[in-house]
């Protein structure tokens, strides 16, 4: 009878182990692991495996099987430790998402992590070989070099279309109207609303020191920072502020340092084509000149540099929706009246977008009127991941499949957009039930000249985090097809289009994205990696320090600290990076 019944508990483990999925046969699901440096907020759900994309992907086959998927995601801020990590105790996934990698995909392929796509993807990858034929023009990006010959190590996320930023400068356009006066003449701002049940109606007549209707100066910020203050004395807080920054006191991207002569704190490339290094510049000096300013008068958060887990476009998330800060920087869903909790703080709040701001005041005659250029914004390539050894050779070919899949129209949607009502009819997600979406996340209908238009559901348009839980956004690989880009298509509220606007009002020439690090050798690799770790951990903790008035910004301190920058050989990198350039440019 014992025997019986152990032969029945092993036969049902193994019918259950074949539900699961494993990589045993040809019927069963391939089990693929994937890591992704961002998950979803647990109010949505608590794993990404539940992700409503996710879970459709896995009803279909791709190269004749099933397909299982799990996901690894870091704690918010040890992604590079946990991707490093998962290398060197090779726990590492069959998918590895690189946006956090600080190894080129060449050296990963050297040292036998990754496979060379190359043999595989004519056969495998038809769509997303087509796409690249479509743009040629990315190929200088989407190719290594190993040993002189042209190899597919990654897998690159393409947007055939420009997407408009998702981040950026806001600031309490309510709070400007109510409380400030129009410059030339001293008469304070009309405003409301012509539907009082409709905030996209908005309107007023606020007029800055420089003329406009919106910020366009240092100046104009200044201005603004006068008028906050008198709100929050007006309105009780003590607490608040008027602006802060990332808790470095600076960003790579060039956030707001970009006002000081265009460029960016560290590397970044010239409009000449030249590559620079801002570190320990002029530039720089101003910079630092304007933000001790701005935190002796108060202006500035105290505790900017306390944030040191927040994301830079999410700094001190809890007091900017409770009302108690002037400008900051953030995303769409904070756009418009969509932080009206109405309650005595944020009631009738009007938040607008702001363009990357031009210095009028500090520095010299280099550092004042020039145009923006170094910024963060999209381009037609918004990531990449790599296939590691992980997987079997045999296999290859249904991940390959899979992946494929998501660089055609229906399945790029899926990442971009979310499930079409036939898609949930097929999962019944839990999800789309809960934030009524069983209609879909979008439909299609046909434009004039023939192409398609890709209409999303309400909700969504005014909540960019429940967008994203109810796409597979965070895969960050496929295909943006036209059509999919919400700003050309009206997807998203008047407001938060105006913001994007004005996000990408200036066109970012400067910033050099992660793609151009996987062109590095590894030795370039090698001397990136040190050179890099030295100067941001030695500038990350002087910078506040100088902002602060710890350290001066007209003394030896500012001498002393060039000095010592330029001991961790800055020049070595940007050497790497103009090898680079001019290779990609022959």
């Amino acid at each position: 009878m014992k025997k019986a019944l152990a032969l029945i508990l092993a036969a049902a483990m193994l019918l259950a182990l074949a539900a699961c999925g494993s990589e045993g046969g040809s019927g069963d699901a391939l089990e693929i692991s994937y890591w992704i440096p961002v998950g979803e907020d647990s109010t949505y759900y608590m794993s990404y495996e539940e992700n409503p994309a996710v879970k459709y992907l896995e009803t279909l086959d791709f190269n004749g099987r099933k397909i299982d998927l799990s996901f690894v995601v870091p704690i918010s801020g040890s992604e590079l430790d946990n991707f490093n990590t998962l290398l060197m105790t090779d726990e590492y996934t069959t998918i590895m998402d690189m946006s956090y990698s600080n190894t080129t995909p060449a050296e990963l392929y050297l040292d036998d992590y990754i496979y060379d796509l190359t043999p595989y993807v004519e056969e495998y990858m038809p769509n997303y070989m087509q796409v690249l034929a479509d743009n040629p023009h990315l190929e200088p990006y989407v190719y290594a070099d190993v040993d002189g010959e042209k190899r597919i190590l990654s897998l690159y996320a393409i947007t055939q279309e420009i997407l408009g930023n998702f981040k950026g400068f806001l600031y309490r356009r309510d709070w400007v109207a109510k409380y400030g006066e129009n410059p030339e003449t001293g008469e304070p701002f009309t405003y409301g609303y012509e539907d009082p049940d409709d905030p996209n109606t908005y309107y007023d007549d606020v007029v800055f020191p420089s003329g406009g209707t919106d910020p366009v100066y240092i100046s104009d910020w200044e201005w603004m920072f006068g008028i906050f203050e008198e709100a929050m004395a007006d309105l009780g807080i003590t607490d608040g502020y008027c602006t802060s920054f990332y808790f470095k006191g600076y960003g790579e991207d060039g956030t707001l340092f970009n006002a000081f002569g265009g460029g960016g704190p560290m590397w970044y490339q010239q409009q000449d084509g030249t590559v620079a290094f801002g570190g320990d510049t002029e530039d720089m000096h101003a910079y630092l000149e304007c933000l001790n300013n701005w935190y002796e008068q108060g202006w500035l958060d105290p505790a900017f540099a306390e944030h040191t887990t927040d994301m830079a476009y999410a700094v001190d998330t809890a007091k900017v929706h409770m009302g108690k800060v002037g400008l900051w920087t953030g995303r769409r869903s904070e756009t418009g009246a969509l932080l009206d909790l109405g309650d005595e703080l944020t009631s009738g709040i009007m938040v607008y977008g702001a363009r990357a701001p031009i210095n009028d005041i500090y520095g010299g005659a280099e550092q004042q009127g020039k145009t923006p250029y170094t910024l963060y914004q999209y381009s037609q390539i918004r990531g990449s991941v790599c296939i590691t050894n992980q997987v079997s050779e045999e296999d290859l070919p249904t991940v390959l499949s899979f992946l494929d899949y998501l660089y055609t129209p229906e399945g790029g949607a899926l990442v971009c957009l979310g499930l079409t009502k036939e898609q949930y009819e097929v999962t019944q997600d839990e999800s789309y039930q809960k934030y009524g979406l069983t209609e879909g996340a979008y439909h299609t209908e046909e434009n004039e000249d023939g192409s398609i238009r890709y209409v999303r559901d309400e909700k969504l348009l005014d909540d960019n985090n429940l967008a994203s839980a109810m796409a597979g956004k965070r895969m960050t690989i496929g295909y943006y097809a036209p059509g999919f880009v919400p700003a050309l298509n009206d997807s998203y509220t008047p407001l938060a289009r105006s913001a994007m606007a004005e996000w990408d009002y200036y066109t970012n020439t400067g910033y050099i994205e992660k793609s151009i690090t996987d062109k590095f050798t590894p030795e370039e690799s090698d001397t990136y990696s040190k050179v890099y770790a030295n100067v941001d951990t030695y500038m990350s903790t002087n910078i506040p320090q100088f902002i602060k008035g710890q350290l001066d910004i007209n003394g030896e301190d500012w001498d002393d600290y060039c000095t010592m920058l330029n001991k961790y050989s800055p020049d070595d990198v940007t050497a790497v990076y103009q090898r680079v350039f001019d290779a990609m440019a022959g």
